[in-house]
Protein backbone atom coordinates (compact mmCIF):
# COMPACT_ATOMS: atom_id res chain seq x y z
CA UNK A 1 0.00 0.00 0.00
CA UNK A 2 1.53 3.38 -0.93
CA UNK A 3 2.09 6.20 1.23
CA UNK A 4 0.05 9.50 1.48
CA UNK A 5 1.41 12.94 1.56
CA UNK A 6 4.78 14.07 0.92
CA UNK A 7 8.00 12.34 2.32
CA UNK A 8 9.88 14.51 5.38
CA UNK A 9 13.35 14.00 4.19
CA UNK A 10 14.90 15.78 6.95
CA UNK A 11 12.98 13.79 9.34
CA UNK A 12 14.76 10.81 7.54
CA UNK A 13 17.94 12.61 7.48
CA UNK A 14 17.78 13.13 11.62
CA UNK A 15 16.01 8.79 12.28
CA UNK A 16 19.02 7.33 10.55
CA UNK A 17 20.58 5.17 12.55
CA UNK A 18 24.06 5.82 11.26
CA UNK A 19 25.98 8.99 11.78
CA UNK A 20 26.22 11.65 8.46
CA UNK A 21 27.40 15.09 8.25
CA UNK A 22 26.87 17.22 5.19
CA UNK A 23 29.63 19.73 3.68
CA UNK A 24 30.02 22.00 1.09
CA UNK A 25 32.97 21.12 -1.68
CA UNK A 26 35.17 23.51 0.54
CA UNK A 27 34.68 21.91 4.03
CA UNK A 28 31.84 23.63 5.34
CA UNK A 29 29.72 21.97 7.40
CA UNK A 30 25.86 22.56 6.87
CA UNK A 31 24.11 19.77 8.68
CA UNK A 32 24.32 16.44 10.75
CA UNK A 33 22.19 14.05 12.00
CA UNK A 34 21.69 13.12 15.80
CA UNK A 35 23.16 9.79 15.46
CA UNK A 36 26.54 11.93 14.56
CA UNK A 37 25.57 14.53 17.01
CA UNK A 38 25.71 11.50 19.38
CA UNK A 39 28.99 9.79 17.91
CA UNK A 40 30.78 13.18 18.73
CA UNK A 41 28.94 14.59 21.81
CA UNK A 42 28.66 18.18 20.32
CA UNK A 43 25.24 19.92 19.21
CA UNK A 44 24.27 20.75 15.60
CA UNK A 45 24.14 24.18 16.65
CA UNK A 46 27.56 23.78 18.31
CA UNK A 47 29.45 23.18 14.43
CA UNK A 48 27.02 23.64 11.48
CA UNK A 49 28.94 26.88 9.79
CA UNK A 50 32.39 25.89 10.90
CA UNK A 51 34.73 24.57 8.29
CA UNK A 52 35.63 20.95 8.84
CA UNK A 53 38.97 21.61 10.04
CA UNK A 54 37.91 24.36 12.81
CA UNK A 55 35.12 22.35 14.00
CA UNK A 56 37.75 19.05 14.51
CA UNK A 57 41.22 20.87 14.69
CA UNK A 58 43.99 18.19 14.65
CA UNK A 59 47.79 17.66 13.32
CA UNK A 60 49.72 14.51 12.10
CA UNK A 61 48.66 11.84 9.94
CA UNK A 62 45.13 11.45 10.66
CA UNK A 63 44.57 15.51 9.72
CA UNK A 64 46.38 14.49 6.37
CA UNK A 65 44.54 11.04 5.79
CA UNK A 66 41.22 12.53 5.94
CA UNK A 67 41.94 15.77 3.92
CA UNK A 68 43.37 13.30 1.12
CA UNK A 69 40.31 11.29 0.96
CA UNK A 70 38.33 14.57 0.60
CA UNK A 71 40.48 15.60 -2.09
CA UNK A 72 40.09 12.38 -3.78
CA UNK A 73 36.85 12.90 -3.74
CA UNK A 74 36.38 16.38 -4.99
CA UNK A 75 39.25 15.68 -7.91
CA UNK A 76 37.30 11.87 -9.65
CA UNK A 77 33.92 12.52 -8.06
CA UNK A 78 34.06 9.12 -6.95
CA UNK A 79 33.25 7.93 -3.01
CA UNK A 80 36.43 6.89 -1.04
CA UNK A 81 36.96 4.98 2.04
CA UNK A 82 38.90 5.15 5.00
CA UNK A 83 38.78 1.72 6.76
CA UNK A 84 40.33 2.81 9.80
CA UNK A 85 41.34 6.24 11.21
CA UNK A 86 42.78 7.91 13.92
CA UNK A 87 41.27 11.26 14.97
CA UNK A 88 41.33 12.31 18.32
CA UNK A 89 38.20 14.65 18.44
CA UNK A 90 37.21 17.78 21.32
CA UNK A 91 34.33 16.40 24.09
CA UNK A 92 33.30 18.95 26.20
CA UNK A 93 36.88 20.34 27.74
CA UNK A 94 39.12 17.89 27.14
CA UNK A 95 40.38 15.77 23.58
CA UNK A 96 39.46 12.15 23.25
CA UNK A 97 41.70 9.99 21.11
CA UNK A 98 39.15 8.22 18.77
CA UNK A 99 39.05 5.52 15.72
CA UNK A 100 36.93 5.54 13.15
CA UNK A 101 35.52 3.98 9.67
CA UNK A 102 34.77 7.04 7.22
CA UNK A 103 33.44 6.91 3.50
CA UNK A 104 33.05 10.10 1.57
CA UNK A 105 30.10 10.29 -0.63
CA UNK A 106 30.06 12.98 -3.71
CA UNK A 107 26.44 14.76 -3.90
CA UNK A 108 25.53 16.21 -7.18
CA UNK A 109 23.47 19.48 -8.51
CA UNK A 110 21.13 19.10 -11.52
CA UNK A 111 24.22 19.64 -13.65
CA UNK A 112 25.90 17.06 -12.44
CA UNK A 113 28.32 19.25 -10.70
CA UNK A 114 29.62 18.18 -6.90
CA UNK A 115 28.09 20.74 -4.87
CA UNK A 116 28.23 18.51 -1.18
CA UNK A 117 29.94 15.50 0.19
CA UNK A 118 28.26 12.99 2.84
CA UNK A 119 30.31 11.65 5.66
CA UNK A 120 29.64 8.53 7.12
CA UNK A 121 31.76 8.07 10.48
CA UNK A 122 31.39 4.62 12.54
CA UNK A 123 33.49 5.31 15.55
CA UNK A 124 35.42 1.82 15.98
CA UNK A 125 37.22 3.01 18.90
CA UNK A 126 35.62 0.13 21.18
CA UNK A 127 36.93 -2.38 18.63
CA UNK A 128 40.24 -0.97 18.69
CA UNK A 129 40.86 -1.47 22.27
CA UNK A 130 39.43 -5.00 22.55
CA UNK A 131 42.18 -5.66 20.03
CA UNK A 132 44.55 -3.95 22.01
CA UNK A 133 43.45 -5.92 24.80
CA UNK A 134 43.69 -9.41 23.57
CA UNK A 135 46.12 -11.70 25.50
CA UNK A 136 45.14 -11.30 28.49
CA UNK A 137 42.05 -12.90 30.42
CA UNK A 138 39.64 -15.06 28.74
CA UNK A 139 38.16 -12.60 25.98
CA UNK A 140 34.44 -12.83 25.31
CA UNK A 141 33.30 -14.48 21.52
CA UNK A 142 31.69 -10.94 20.70
CA UNK A 143 34.95 -9.24 21.55
CA UNK A 144 36.83 -11.64 19.10
CA UNK A 145 34.62 -11.04 16.44
CA UNK A 146 35.23 -7.00 17.29
CA UNK A 147 38.57 -7.66 17.13
CA UNK A 148 38.86 -9.86 13.80
CA UNK A 149 36.57 -7.07 11.78
CA UNK A 150 39.06 -4.51 13.31
CA UNK A 151 41.89 -6.40 12.49
CA UNK A 152 40.41 -7.14 8.32
CA UNK A 153 40.00 -3.20 8.46
CA UNK A 154 43.29 -2.13 9.29
CA UNK A 155 44.77 -4.79 6.60
CA UNK A 156 42.27 -2.97 3.99
CA UNK A 157 43.44 0.27 5.10
CA UNK A 158 46.73 -0.80 4.76
CA UNK A 159 45.97 -2.04 0.77
CA UNK A 160 44.30 0.85 0.17
CA UNK A 161 46.94 3.21 1.27
CA UNK A 162 49.57 0.96 -1.09
CA UNK A 163 46.82 1.04 -4.14
CA UNK A 164 46.77 5.04 -3.56
CA UNK A 165 50.46 5.36 -3.62
CA UNK A 166 50.81 3.20 -6.76
CA UNK A 167 47.96 5.02 -8.51
CA UNK A 168 49.19 8.49 -7.65
CA UNK A 169 52.80 7.07 -8.93
CA UNK A 170 51.37 6.32 -12.03
CA UNK A 171 49.74 9.06 -12.07
CA UNK A 172 52.70 11.00 -11.93
CA UNK A 173 54.07 9.10 -14.90
CA UNK A 174 50.94 10.25 -16.70
CA UNK A 175 51.28 13.64 -16.21
CA UNK A 176 55.46 14.15 -16.91
CA UNK A 177 55.46 11.75 -19.80
CA UNK A 178 57.32 13.90 -22.32
CA UNK A 179 54.68 12.03 -25.03
CA UNK A 180 50.92 13.59 -24.83
CA UNK A 181 48.06 11.63 -23.28
CA UNK A 182 44.62 12.03 -22.91
CA UNK A 183 41.70 9.80 -22.40
CA UNK A 184 38.44 10.32 -24.10
CA UNK A 185 35.04 8.48 -22.95
CA UNK A 186 31.71 8.09 -24.72
CA UNK A 187 30.85 9.38 -28.37
CA UNK A 188 31.22 12.34 -27.74
CA UNK A 189 35.09 11.96 -26.78
CA UNK A 190 34.52 13.67 -23.15
CA UNK A 191 38.12 14.39 -21.61
CA UNK A 192 38.19 12.19 -18.64
CA UNK A 193 42.20 12.54 -18.14
CA UNK A 194 45.18 14.30 -19.96
CA UNK A 195 48.62 15.15 -18.72
CA UNK A 196 50.81 18.18 -19.35
CA UNK A 197 52.32 17.56 -22.32
CA UNK A 198 48.71 17.65 -23.95
CA UNK A 199 47.88 20.48 -22.39
CA UNK A 200 50.36 22.65 -23.04
CA UNK A 201 49.73 21.25 -26.78
CA UNK A 202 46.29 23.15 -26.93
CA UNK A 203 47.31 26.48 -25.23
CA UNK A 204 46.75 24.90 -21.46
CA UNK A 205 42.50 25.22 -21.75
CA UNK A 206 40.13 24.05 -19.59
CA UNK A 207 39.00 20.60 -21.05
CA UNK A 208 38.84 18.10 -18.54
CA UNK A 209 35.27 16.84 -18.32
CA UNK A 210 33.91 18.79 -21.85
CA UNK A 211 33.32 17.26 -25.05
CA UNK A 212 36.55 17.55 -27.84
CA UNK A 213 34.67 19.38 -29.98
CA UNK A 214 33.40 21.98 -26.90
CA UNK A 215 36.70 22.33 -26.05
CA UNK A 216 38.42 22.12 -28.91
CA UNK A 217 36.29 24.13 -31.16
CA UNK A 218 39.03 25.22 -33.73
CA UNK A 219 39.92 21.60 -34.15
CA UNK A 220 35.89 20.67 -35.65
CA UNK A 221 36.49 20.12 -39.79
CA UNK A 222 40.00 18.48 -39.07
CA UNK A 223 41.13 15.17 -39.83
CA UNK A 224 42.40 14.53 -36.19
CA UNK A 225 38.89 14.80 -34.50
CA UNK A 226 37.18 13.48 -37.32
CA UNK A 227 39.17 10.25 -37.18
CA UNK A 228 38.15 9.48 -33.55
CA UNK A 229 34.81 8.31 -35.28
CA UNK A 230 36.39 6.16 -37.24
CA UNK A 231 38.51 4.30 -34.51
CA UNK A 232 35.16 4.88 -32.03
CA UNK A 233 32.82 2.91 -34.70
CA UNK A 234 34.99 -0.04 -36.21
CA UNK A 235 37.24 -0.93 -32.71
CA UNK A 236 40.75 -0.46 -34.98
CA UNK A 237 43.58 1.65 -33.79
CA UNK A 238 44.56 4.51 -35.60
CA UNK A 239 48.06 5.36 -36.53
CA UNK A 240 48.95 9.31 -37.57
CA UNK A 241 52.20 10.27 -39.05
CA UNK A 242 53.40 13.76 -39.54
CA UNK A 243 49.18 15.16 -39.53
CA UNK A 244 48.84 18.73 -39.46
CA UNK A 245 46.92 19.83 -36.98
CA UNK A 246 45.98 23.94 -36.03
CA UNK A 247 45.06 24.23 -32.42
CA UNK A 248 44.37 28.56 -31.21
CA UNK A 249 47.13 27.95 -28.18
CA UNK A 250 46.61 32.23 -27.33
CA UNK A 251 43.31 33.06 -27.42
CA UNK A 252 42.86 35.48 -30.23
CA UNK A 253 46.08 35.61 -31.89
CA UNK A 254 45.07 33.14 -34.57
CA UNK A 255 45.12 29.11 -35.63
CA UNK A 256 49.50 27.55 -34.95
CA UNK A 257 49.90 24.94 -37.21
CA UNK A 258 51.70 21.51 -35.89
CA UNK A 259 52.54 18.61 -37.34
CA UNK A 260 51.93 15.16 -35.15
CA UNK A 261 52.77 11.44 -34.89
CA UNK A 262 49.73 9.71 -32.81
CA UNK A 263 47.75 6.49 -32.16
CA UNK A 264 44.45 6.57 -31.44
CA UNK A 265 43.50 3.21 -29.57
CA UNK A 266 39.76 2.25 -28.45
CA UNK A 267 38.99 1.47 -25.26
CA UNK A 268 36.87 -1.56 -24.57
CA UNK A 269 33.73 -2.18 -21.40
CA UNK A 270 33.41 -5.27 -20.05
CA UNK A 271 30.88 -5.80 -22.77
CA UNK A 272 33.36 -5.92 -25.67
CA UNK A 273 31.97 -2.66 -27.27
CA UNK A 274 34.10 0.62 -27.50
CA UNK A 275 33.93 2.70 -24.94
CA UNK A 276 36.28 6.06 -25.33
CA UNK A 277 39.56 6.47 -27.21
CA UNK A 278 43.26 6.41 -25.54
CA UNK A 279 45.57 9.08 -26.98
CA UNK A 280 49.28 8.89 -27.32
CA UNK A 281 51.57 10.83 -29.21
CA UNK A 282 53.83 13.31 -30.18
CA UNK A 283 54.67 16.72 -32.10
CA UNK A 284 56.85 16.28 -34.92
CA UNK A 285 56.42 19.76 -35.79
CA UNK A 286 60.29 20.94 -35.65
CA UNK A 287 61.21 17.41 -37.61
CA UNK A 288 58.86 18.21 -40.18
CA UNK A 289 59.88 21.84 -40.46
CA UNK A 290 63.48 20.55 -40.83
CA UNK A 291 62.61 18.18 -43.87
CA UNK A 292 60.81 20.90 -45.65
CA UNK A 293 63.77 23.01 -44.97
CA UNK A 294 66.60 20.27 -45.87
CA UNK A 295 63.93 19.84 -49.54
CA UNK A 296 63.99 23.49 -50.12
CA UNK A 297 67.90 23.47 -49.89
CA UNK A 298 68.28 20.99 -52.36
CA UNK A 299 65.98 22.73 -54.51
CA UNK A 300 67.95 25.72 -54.34
CA UNK A 301 71.04 23.42 -54.46
CA UNK A 302 70.13 22.18 -57.79
CA UNK A 303 69.38 25.26 -58.92
CA UNK A 304 72.28 26.53 -57.69
CA UNK A 305 74.12 24.12 -59.87
CA UNK A 306 72.47 24.81 -63.39
CA UNK A 307 72.94 28.15 -63.55
CA UNK A 308 76.61 27.52 -62.11
CA UNK A 309 76.89 25.65 -65.14
CA UNK A 310 75.47 27.40 -67.25
CA UNK A 311 77.33 30.54 -66.39
CA UNK A 312 81.10 28.48 -66.38
CA UNK A 313 79.80 27.49 -69.98
CA UNK A 314 78.90 31.45 -71.13
CA UNK A 315 82.05 32.65 -69.54
CA UNK A 316 84.10 29.89 -71.77
CA UNK A 317 82.10 30.61 -74.98
CA UNK A 318 82.28 34.34 -74.63
CA UNK A 319 86.46 34.29 -73.41
CA UNK A 320 87.14 32.25 -76.42
CA UNK A 321 84.91 34.58 -79.27
CA UNK A 322 87.36 37.31 -77.59
CA UNK A 323 90.13 36.39 -76.18
CA UNK A 324 93.16 36.75 -79.11
CA UNK A 325 95.59 34.04 -77.92
CA UNK A 326 95.86 31.11 -75.93
CA UNK A 327 97.77 33.01 -73.03
CA UNK A 328 95.18 35.32 -72.91
CA UNK A 329 92.38 33.00 -73.44
CA UNK A 330 93.97 31.24 -70.15
CA UNK A 331 94.31 34.41 -68.23
CA UNK A 332 91.30 35.73 -68.93
CA UNK A 333 89.11 32.22 -67.90
CA UNK A 334 91.24 31.77 -65.06
CA UNK A 335 90.56 34.59 -63.38
CA UNK A 336 86.50 34.84 -64.31
CA UNK A 337 86.24 31.53 -62.70
CA UNK A 338 88.39 32.62 -59.77
CA UNK A 339 85.43 35.61 -59.35
CA UNK A 340 83.06 33.25 -59.38
CA UNK A 341 84.38 31.10 -57.42
CA UNK A 342 84.88 34.14 -54.75
CA UNK A 343 81.53 34.82 -54.90
CA UNK A 344 79.91 31.06 -54.23
CA UNK A 345 82.52 31.12 -51.34
CA UNK A 346 80.75 34.05 -49.71
CA UNK A 347 77.36 32.31 -50.26
CA UNK A 348 77.64 29.18 -48.72
CA UNK A 349 79.71 31.05 -45.65
CA UNK A 350 75.55 32.49 -45.15
CA UNK A 351 73.46 30.26 -44.12
CA UNK A 352 70.12 32.31 -45.65
CA UNK A 353 71.99 32.65 -48.99
CA UNK A 354 72.92 36.08 -48.90
CA UNK A 355 76.10 38.09 -49.80
CA UNK A 356 76.99 41.26 -48.35
CA UNK A 357 77.63 44.03 -51.59
CA UNK A 358 80.85 45.73 -49.83
CA UNK A 359 82.49 42.40 -49.39
CA UNK A 360 82.07 41.66 -53.08
CA UNK A 361 83.96 45.24 -53.90
CA UNK A 362 86.52 44.56 -50.99
CA UNK A 363 87.35 41.18 -52.50
CA UNK A 364 87.61 42.34 -56.03
CA UNK A 365 88.90 45.31 -56.30
CA UNK A 366 90.32 46.22 -52.74
CA UNK A 367 93.08 43.98 -53.02
CA UNK A 368 94.33 46.60 -55.50
CA UNK A 369 94.69 49.46 -52.58
CA UNK A 370 97.64 47.80 -51.75
CA UNK A 371 97.56 49.56 -48.56
CA UNK A 372 97.07 53.29 -49.72
CA UNK A 373 93.07 54.35 -48.67
CA UNK A 374 93.39 56.90 -51.21
CA UNK A 375 93.82 54.46 -53.75
CA UNK A 376 90.97 52.45 -54.02
CA UNK A 377 87.65 54.48 -52.17
CA UNK A 378 84.27 52.20 -50.95
CA UNK A 379 81.62 54.39 -49.56
CA UNK A 380 78.31 53.29 -49.08
CA UNK A 381 75.98 51.35 -46.55
CA UNK A 382 76.19 47.57 -46.04
CA UNK A 383 73.50 46.18 -48.53
CA UNK A 384 72.50 42.41 -48.00
CA UNK A 385 72.52 40.78 -52.25
CA UNK A 386 70.42 37.45 -53.09
CA UNK A 387 72.04 35.18 -54.68
CA UNK A 388 70.63 35.72 -57.90
CA UNK A 389 72.01 39.13 -57.72
CA UNK A 390 75.42 38.56 -56.11
CA UNK A 391 76.70 35.93 -59.18
CA UNK A 392 76.15 38.74 -61.71
CA UNK A 393 76.77 41.59 -59.97
CA UNK A 394 80.45 39.63 -58.58
CA UNK A 395 81.08 38.91 -62.38
CA UNK A 396 80.91 43.03 -63.24
CA UNK A 397 83.07 44.24 -60.60
CA UNK A 398 85.79 41.35 -61.65
CA UNK A 399 85.54 42.49 -65.30
CA UNK A 400 85.51 46.57 -64.19
CA UNK A 401 88.50 45.56 -62.22
CA UNK A 402 90.40 43.73 -64.74
CA UNK A 403 89.61 46.47 -67.08
CA UNK A 404 90.98 49.21 -64.28
CA UNK A 405 94.10 46.96 -63.40
CA UNK A 406 95.28 46.55 -67.29
CA UNK A 407 93.81 49.49 -69.13
CA UNK A 408 92.44 52.09 -66.69
CA UNK A 409 93.41 53.86 -63.70
CA UNK A 410 94.82 51.08 -61.71
CA UNK A 411 97.30 50.63 -64.41
CA UNK A 412 99.34 53.64 -62.71
CA UNK A 413 100.41 54.31 -59.73
CA UNK A 414 98.07 57.67 -59.59
CA UNK A 415 95.23 56.19 -60.79
CA UNK A 416 91.95 55.96 -58.31
CA UNK A 417 89.06 54.47 -58.09
CA UNK A 418 86.15 55.73 -56.26
CA UNK A 419 82.95 53.18 -55.55
CA UNK A 420 79.88 55.04 -54.24
CA UNK A 421 76.65 53.09 -53.78
CA UNK A 422 72.99 54.16 -52.31
CA UNK A 423 69.47 52.60 -51.70
CA UNK A 424 66.76 54.18 -53.50
CA UNK A 425 63.38 53.85 -51.67
CA UNK A 426 60.31 52.96 -54.42
CA UNK A 427 56.96 52.33 -54.25
CA UNK A 428 57.05 48.50 -55.48
CA UNK A 429 61.51 47.68 -55.45
CA UNK A 430 64.19 49.26 -53.51
CA UNK A 431 66.90 50.21 -56.31
CA UNK A 432 70.56 50.03 -55.38
CA UNK A 433 72.64 53.22 -57.28
CA UNK A 434 75.99 52.20 -57.54
CA UNK A 435 78.87 54.53 -59.40
CA UNK A 436 82.00 53.74 -60.39
CA UNK A 437 84.62 56.12 -61.33
CA UNK A 438 88.18 56.11 -62.20
CA UNK A 439 90.70 58.68 -62.27
CA UNK A 440 94.24 59.74 -62.36
CA UNK A 441 94.96 57.20 -65.35
CA UNK A 442 95.33 56.84 -68.88
CA UNK A 443 93.35 58.66 -71.45
CA UNK A 444 90.41 56.09 -72.21
CA UNK A 445 88.14 55.41 -74.96
CA UNK A 446 85.23 53.62 -76.21
CA UNK A 447 86.30 49.70 -76.75
CA UNK A 448 86.19 49.74 -80.71
CA UNK A 449 85.12 45.65 -80.44
CA UNK A 450 82.26 44.27 -77.66
CA UNK A 451 84.19 41.78 -75.74
CA UNK A 452 82.76 39.87 -72.33
CA UNK A 453 82.81 43.02 -69.90
CA UNK A 454 80.36 44.63 -72.72
CA UNK A 455 78.20 41.06 -72.60
CA UNK A 456 78.05 41.59 -68.59
CA UNK A 457 76.66 45.34 -68.92
CA UNK A 458 74.78 45.22 -71.65
CA UNK A 459 73.08 41.61 -71.62
CA UNK A 460 73.58 40.06 -68.35
CA UNK A 461 72.49 42.87 -66.00
CA UNK A 462 69.99 44.30 -67.74
CA UNK A 463 68.32 41.33 -69.18
CA UNK A 464 68.91 38.97 -66.34
CA UNK A 465 68.82 41.21 -63.38
CA UNK A 466 66.56 44.45 -64.96
CA UNK A 467 69.24 46.63 -64.19
CA UNK A 468 70.12 49.78 -65.99
CA UNK A 469 73.40 50.57 -66.91
CA UNK A 470 75.36 53.99 -68.32
CA UNK A 471 78.55 53.92 -69.16
CA UNK A 472 81.34 56.87 -69.99
CA UNK A 473 84.36 57.43 -71.23
CA UNK A 474 85.89 60.90 -70.75
CA UNK A 475 89.08 61.85 -70.77
CA UNK A 476 88.90 62.08 -66.99
CA UNK A 477 88.55 58.24 -66.97
CA UNK A 478 85.88 55.90 -67.00
CA UNK A 479 82.45 56.24 -65.32
CA UNK A 480 79.88 54.12 -64.64
CA UNK A 481 76.52 54.13 -63.10
CA UNK A 482 74.58 51.49 -62.40
CA UNK A 483 70.51 51.18 -61.49
CA UNK A 484 70.15 47.46 -59.79
CA UNK A 485 66.35 46.54 -58.49
CA UNK A 486 67.13 44.68 -55.49
CA UNK A 487 63.65 43.02 -54.72
CA UNK A 488 63.91 40.58 -57.55
CA UNK A 489 62.14 37.19 -57.90
CA UNK A 490 64.32 34.27 -59.15
CA UNK A 491 63.86 33.15 -62.53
Amino acid sequence: MAAKGTIDFQAVFDSTPTPLMLMTVDLVIVEMNQAFAEAIGRSREAIVGLKLFEAFPSEGEGRRMLGDSLDRVRATGEPDALALLHYPIPVGDVVEDRYWSCTHLPVRDGDGAISFILQNSLDVTRLHRMKAAEGGAETPRSSVLGTVVLQRAERVQALNASLLQESAHLHNLFMQAPSFMCVLRGPNYQFELANSAFMALVGMRDIVGRPIREAIPEGVGQAYIDLLDTVYQSGEPFVGKQMKAEFERVPGAGLEETYLNFVYQPIFGSDGRVVGIFVDGNDVTDHVKAEKSQALLMRELHHRVRNTLATVQGVMNSTARTAETIEDYQWAFSGRISSLARTHSLLTEEIQQFVSFPNLLKQEVGIYSEGDTSRVVLEGPDVELPSQLAVPLGMTIHELTTNAFRHGALSTSEGRVTVTWTILPAKEKRILICRWTESGGPIVSPPVRHGFGSMILTRVLAQQIGAKVDAQYSAEGFALVAEIPLDIERV
